[in-house]
């Protein structure tokens, strides 16, 4: 298989995986989410966006392609909003979302992951800085920039769906629109290496372990934010 046919083929499996059509989006997307709901979310959901940039040093340390760790650099400065790091980093932005939300700095550090939450962090270290990296790259490719915004239309409709503030969504309209340029050039890199069936296999393993563990943290999202926060219990905080 040419490496465009590989990658074609691939977009395809990520479009219709369960990740990106979880029943948890779907039913988020309806709003009417109560502030419990959606403390549940916004906390848990910070602890993936808090590590994301760790992912892509960790790659960068074993990309051996100086082109692709050009490629994977850029998208590692658009997380950090460079030269206005912190105020405009992927995040700061968030923390933004979570002050919209009514919680305070000292909810987001003391949060408690949920299992789905851990496993997801971990496994996604694993595959960046302890695997071949076309493995990590299948990870943060297709398993990440490639599959954000599908989802990500469905969070922004449940949010606005409850009563959140536009200006508080930067966040995830950013990603909407930033992550389809991300895709772009990831999908260049996997490109690059994606003519051999052995690496073709990497990438495979790299994309469908992302995509699967994101499926089990959406599942651990819907428990909470659908069974025990609902009748207004407190998610662990």
């Amino acid at each position: 298989m040419t490496a465009e046919d590989f990658l074609v083929d691939l977009e395809g499996e990520v479009r219709v995986h369960p990740a990106l059509h979880h029943p948890f989006l779907l039913r988020f997307a309806e709003g009417g989410l109560g502030r419990f709901q959606l403390w549940a979310f916004g906390l848990q959901h910070y602890q993936l966006v808090r590590l994301f940039t760790a992912y892509l040093e960790a790659l960068l340390a074993s990309v051996p392609d100086q082109v692709v760790r050009d490629w994977i650099h850029r998208v590692l400065e658009d997380e950090f909003a460079r030269p206005d790091v912190y105020h405009r980093s992927h995040p700061a932005l968030y923390r933004r979302f979570l002050l919209a939300l009514g919680l305070e700095a000292r909810d987001w550090d003391a949060v408690a992951p949920l299992p789905e939450t851990r496993a997801f962090t971990t496994r996604h270290l694993e595959l960046t800085s302890l695997r071949h990296h076309l493995v990590g790259l299948g990870a943060v490719g297709p398993g990440h920039e490639w599959s954000i915004p599908v989802m990500f239309i469905s969070l922004v409709k449940g949010l606005r769906g409850s009563g959140i503030a536009e200006d508080a969504l930067e966040y995830f309209s950013l990603h909407i629109a930033q992550d389809l340029e991300h895709a772009r050039l990831l999908r260049a890199a996997l490109a690059r290496s994606a003519d051999d069936p052995a690496d073709q296999a990497r990438i495979l393993e790299g994309a469908r372990a992302s995509l699967d563990a994101r499926a089990r943290f959406w599942d651990g999202l819907y428990r909470v934010v659908f069974e025990e926060c609902r009748g207004g219990a407190v998610p662990a905080r």
